[in-house]
């Protein structure tokens, strides 16, 4: 179970986005993917992801994992990053307002308060501005949850220089 929730954490919320049709229709308006799946590792990256070259404007959401500190032997902190960026051509939406934050909007509501990342709620800390490159524009939010630092292994022996019970 050590550092599982990076792994872990991040298949949860990559599923939590495609699965979302209102984040899939913000990401994909014009349905250029077949299907939302397909939409990961090509607008969805469960990594901190920039593109090199850009041919067209896109928009994406990228994600990462950090344990901030361990609370003590029993909790660490993880805090989740969500960055979300669209190139200046797509910020605005057709029915007004702004697509990134539209989109920091819709994620919120599907995984601020959700009880399937760590113990307890993950919670919104913070949204703050995002320029990752020349004419895209973004948020960079920030969640933290609590979990688990080591859970308790049955196999592990109790060293002899130590008393059972």
């Amino acid at each position: 179970m050590q550092l599982d929730e990076f792994y872990d954490y991040k298949n949860k919320l990559m599923e939590d986005l495609l699965t979302n049709d209102a984040i899939v229709r913000l990401l994909d308006p014009d349905m250029k993917f077949k299907s939302p799946e397909s939409l990961a590792y090509n607008l969805v990256y469960p990594c901190e992801y920039v593109p090199e070259t850009v041919e067209h404007g896109d928009t994406y959401i990228c994600f990462d994992v950090d344990i901030q500190k361990s609370a003590n032997k029993t909790y660490l902190l993880p805090t989740l990053y969500v960055w979300v960026f669209t190139h200046k051509s797509l910020l605005r939406l057709p029915e007004g307002g702004v697509r990134t934050d539209k989109l920091c909007s819709e994620i919120c509501k599907a995984i601020n308060g959700s009880r399937e990342y760590g113990l307890g709620e993950l919670n919104l800390y913070s949204v703050k501005r995002f320029a990752p490159m020349t004419d895209y524009q973004g948020k960079c939010m920030t969640f933290y949850a609590v979990d688990f630092n080591r859970q308790y292994d049955p196999k592990k022996k109790t060293p002899s220089n130590r008393k059972d019970g």
